[in-house]
Parts: structure tokens; C-alpha cells; sequence
């Protein structure tokens, strides 16, 4: 089949969620037919981290390309410099879009991107980007610092959608969404379900407590993901040290994921306090762990803890913890807490009530009852699917 039209992906970053929200839109594209090819901008390190993401993925109608060593190396020396970064992005993006005669530009992450899209020239196609972090709605603004930063933002957005280059902007966040609809009166703006993929389980619960190490009896509370500061291990290890030992017999703290070195640091100091004062069973999995196996971890689990530092926007430990119909226990901040809020998906922990979180851990160790609505779990797992991310995008070129 021959391709008259080509769409270009811009996606410069290799680490964190970036390749995975790639890799399920371009398997989307090939397990669907458009008319249209795809055009897959990256960084030469894109190649060497995720061969396997080329390789799954290379087909007629998907062209793999990679900026330039000096290019590349442009853009690591800008990273620190957020407008720096923006404008040349920005610049390869229209480059490349007029050599290829692209129809259309979709930026994979446009947060960084909203001064460049209001200053810089027109490409020659229009462009669309995925915006993670708005925070229009559901963040406290206290501080002078906040207020600025607030308006700042607000002001930036509504502007930029006012732009002829814009086409749309995907958001993560539906609150931001309907606010932006209902408030700005602009179609410009799109929901994004978080694209979530899980594989099933197939081993049994009992053959998994077993290859850990956990005792069938015992409550599981799981930390997954990059072991850094933001995560609140800190909180969650002080907060267990408190336990009697009457519950903390009964309690294991299931930490999985790659250390942050300091963190590590952090955390052994704390984990040999809490061994002197209970009997919390504390196992961490720090080895790699595939995606189809992910999954498991969160099945072995009764409670997912995601005590995240003032997070701004999603987080796929929601979907994950909802799939496997799991509470989520979050601070009532933000995105994370409003969802969690109206979808019922777990216990909400307000920061400002001292002790709140040891309160709320006490009350579910001394109880059997359910927390948080499985049927809403479902559909809200249901909804952040890979492929209806996906289709959002690509349906709307």
C-alpha cells in the first residue's frame, strides 16, 4: 500500500513513561488501518534503550527517524533551561515536518511546549501535543509563589489554544478538560484515558506470597514504581514504626521497584528503626520487573499505597491498583485525590490532620469491611485502557 500522508511523532525523550505512552499508540496504528503513515521522530538513544520497541514495531507504514548527534546533544545541554529546550524542539519539529511534507505534528509531551507554541513561527501543518499536568482545577493556591505560578500557567494555556497553529491538545486530566470546555467555550481540547496495559496474571496469589516470602495471613501493602522521595516512603515507614505489635504482626510492606541512591540510603536508616520497634515485615523487590509481570504484584497486594509528595496529574498506579480491584490509599490532593474521591477507589489521607494516615491504617487493620467500589474500580480500569488512548489520538488525525 502506498501512503500519500505522513504524520509526524516527536518524542525526544527516552526515559520514564515516555517510550511506553509511544509503543502503545504506534501498536495501536498497526493493529488498526489509517490512511495515513506515521513518522517517529526520536533521539539517537531512543535506539539503544528500546531496541525491542523498533523491532515490534517496524512495518511499510512506520518509519523510524533519529535527529543528529549534534542535535541531541543541543538538546541534553538545553534541559535545564525550560524556554531553551522549548524553542528548539519547537524548531526540529518544523524542520522535519517540512522535509517530509508531514500533514500533521503530534509532540508526545507539550507541557514544556505552551511559550514555544505561543512565540515561535507556524510550522507547515498543524500541531498537536498530550498535556499532562494542567492545574487549573483541584490544586490549592496558598502561597504568593503559588499564585504566581497559577496565573502564569492559566494565562499561558487559554492563550496558546487561541493559536492557529494549535489543533488539539490531549489532556490526562477530565476536570481540567470540562473546565477549559465549559469556561473558554474552546473544542480544542480533548480527554486522554492514561494508557494502561495489563497483562494477566498466571500464577496463583498463593505461589506468589510463596516466591516472596509472605506469610498467607498477612495484610500487603505495596509501593511500586521508581523508589525516589516523592514516593513517601519515608511517611509510610515512620507511620508503620507506630504500629502496636499486636497489628504489626500482621502487616507486610511489599516495596518493588529500582532505588533512587538516596532514597536507599533513607530508607535503610528508617527500616532499622522500624525493626527495633515492631515486627512489620518488610520485603523489597529491586530487580527489573517486565511489564507482563507487573501485574502480579498488585494482585498479591490488599492495599496499594500511593502517598505521592503534592503530585501534579495522573498516575497509572490508579488504573493498576483499579484493574486488580485493590484500595488505593492517597493524600487528598489533586488529580489523584479528586478521582479517587469520585470514583471511589480507595482512602483518602489528609496531610493537614496530624497522625491522620496512622488513624486510618489502625482503623483498616481493626476491620474486614470493604473499602472503596469495585464496580466503579472496573469501569475506571476499563476506561484508561491502551488501546482507547490510543484511538483518541490517531482518530483524530
Amino acid at each position: 500500500m502506498s501512503f500519500q500522508k505522513t504524520v509526524l511523532i516527536f518524542e525526544p525523550d527516552a526515559s520514564g513513561h515516555h517510550p511506553g505512552y509511544l509503543y502503545h499508540l504506534l501498536i495501536h496504528f498497526l493493529n488498526e488501518k489509517y490512511d495515513f503513515r506515521l513518522a517517529v521522530l526520536v533521539n539517537p538513544d531512543f535506539f539503544e534503550k528500546h531496541p525491542t520497541i523498533i523491532q515490534n514495531t517496524s512495518a511499510e507504514n512506520i518509519e523510524w527517524l533519529s535527529t543528529s548527534e549534534t542535535t541531541y546533544n543541543d538538546w541534553k545541554n538545553s534541559k535545564s533551561d525550560v524556554i531553551k529546550r522549548a524553542k528548539l524542539e519547537w524548531a526540529i519539529c518544523a524542520e522535519y515536518a517540512k522535509n517530509l511534507q508531514a500533514i500533521h505534528i503530534l509532540m508526545m509531551y507539550f507541557d514544556h511546549l505552551q511559550l514555544a507554541c505561543l512565540t515561535e513561527q507556524k510550522p507547515i501543518c498543524p500541531v498537536s501535543g498530550i498535556l499532562f499536568r494542567p492545574t487549573l482545577v483541584n490544586y490549592p493556591v496558598n502561597s504568593v509563589k503559588e499564585k504566581i505560578s497559577f496565573w502564569r500557567k492559566y494565562l499561558l494555556l487559554k492563550a496558546i489554544l487561541h493559536r492557529k497553529a494549535l489543533s488539539t491538545l490531549f489532556c490526562l486530566d477530565p476536570f481540567a478538560v470540562n473546565f477549559i470546555q465549559q469556561n473558554w467555550r474552546s473544542n480544542k481540547v480533548k480527554f486522554l484515558p492514561d494508557p494502561v496495559q495489563v497483562y494477566p496474571n498466571t500464577k496463583s496469589i498463593r505461589l506468589i506470597k510463596e516466591e516472596l516470602g509472605i506469610a498467607e495471613s498477612k495484610k500487603v501493602f505495596l509501593i511500586f514504581g521508581h523508589l525516589d522521595d516523592r514516593k513517601g516512603i519515608s511517611t509510610v515507614m515512620d507511620t508503620f514504626a507506630k504500629l502496636s505489635e499486636d497489628k504489626a504482626k500482621d502487616v507486610c510492606l511489599l516495596i518493588v521497584g529500582p532505588w533512587d541512591t538516596q532514597e536507599k540510603s533513607i530508607f535503610e536508616q528508617k527500616l532499622a528503626v522500624l525493626q527495633q520497634k515492631n515486627s512489620v515485615q518488610v520485603i523489597t523487590h529491586n530487580h527489573f520487573v517486565a511489564d507482563e509481570d507487573i501485574q502480579s504484584f498488585f494482585e498479591v497486594s490488599d492495599y496499594i499505597l500511593a502517598l505521592y509528595q503534592k503530585h501534579i496529574g495522573m498516575s497509572a498506579i490508579m488504573v493498576r491498583a483499579a484493574s486488580a480491584q485493590k484500595p488505593l490509599i492517597t493524600f487528598n490532593y489533586g488529580l489523584m485525590g479528586k478521582i479517587t474521591a469520585e470514583k471511589q477507589l480507595g482512602l483518602l489521607i489528609d496531610e493537614a490532620i496530624e497522625d491522620d494516615f496512622q488513624h486510618k491504617l489502625e482503623a483498616l487493620l481493626n476491620s474486614n469491611s470493604q473499602i472503596g467500589n469495585q464496580k466503579s474500580m472496573k469501569e475506571f480500569a476499563d476506561l484508561n485502557q491502551a488501546k482507547n488512548y490510543a484511538k483518541v489520538i490517531l482518530d483524530s488525525f
